[in-house]
């Protein structure tokens, strides 16, 4: 009975404060397949803002632009014999009045997420799960204590059991509380960070732009032989 009692809890806590941001999988075109693709020594890279709500759910289970975060994926394959290496800090969103935004951080992205609705809605369900442990653990404690002839005692055992378990969940606040950790984590599975890019590499990530009407992005590419910097700018829009 203990053991039914503690998964029974413990399922209740779980589905309340599953975080609402998540990241699995992502599915994504060759870059020379997409309409504003560059290509520069047989290397090949493409930006697509994830603007449209449905997007956005596919790939991260929520719609971003409530965080005021606008996602763009960058996808590069690389087809020739140079090595190129791209900084994720010289990536800009540029706007119809040529001011330039840089990408959020993922800590400062995860801050955004948690502080938005997105955040809230975790938090909320972290409380009714421990509202919810709390009434289980009273109304099994009870039956328990029935069985040995004190009903009041078992209920109030087993609702501080549920109670405090469910609470722990939403205790904690800001960068070190568990849902920020856990929505930097999500963001940064499939973040563009540096990376060098060889001959027959494929590579994409996402980096992730205050949510404004941006006309173009800009980037560098590094030719480690040559040691060379070529800017190429790409034309985007935001439908939202």
């Amino acid at each position: 009975m203990k053991g039914f009692i503690a998964i029974l809890v413990a399922s209740v806590i779980v589905s309340g404060c599953a975080a609402p941001l998540k990241v699995e999988s992502v599915s994504f075109r060759a870059p020379e397949t997409i309409a504003n693709h560059q290509e520069i020594d047989g290397l090949f890279v493409a930006v697509v803002p994830i603007d449209s709500e449905e997007r956005s759910k596919e790939i991260f289970h929520t719609d971003m632009k409530t965080a005021n975060i606008l996602p763009v994926h960058v996808i590069v394959r690389h087809t020739g014999t140079k090595e190129f290496e791209i900084n994720h800090q010289q990536m800009f969103g540029i706007q119809p009045d040529g001011s330039y935004d840089v990408a959020f951080t993922i800590g400062t992205a995860a801050q955004k997420v948690r502080s938005s609705s997105i955040g809230t809605t975790a938090v909320q369900g972290a409380a009714a799960g421990a509202i919810a442990g709390a009434v289980i653990g009273a109304g099994i404690g009870a039956g328990i204590g029935a069985a040995g002839g004190d009903a009041g005692t078992g209920a109030q055992a087993g609702a501080i059991i549920g109670g405090t378990s469910g609470a722990a969940a939403g205790t904690s606040h800001g960068l070190s509380d568990s849902f920020t950790i856990e929505f930097k984590k999500q963001l940064a599975m499939h973040a563009f960070e540096d990376k060098v890019i060889y001959p027959a590499d494929m590579a994409q990530g996402f980096v992730y732009l205050p949510w404004k009407p941006y006309q173009k992005f800009r980037m560098v590419l590094f030719d480690i032989k040559d040691g060379t910097r070529k800017e190429i700018v790409f034309p985007i829009s935001v439908s939202r």
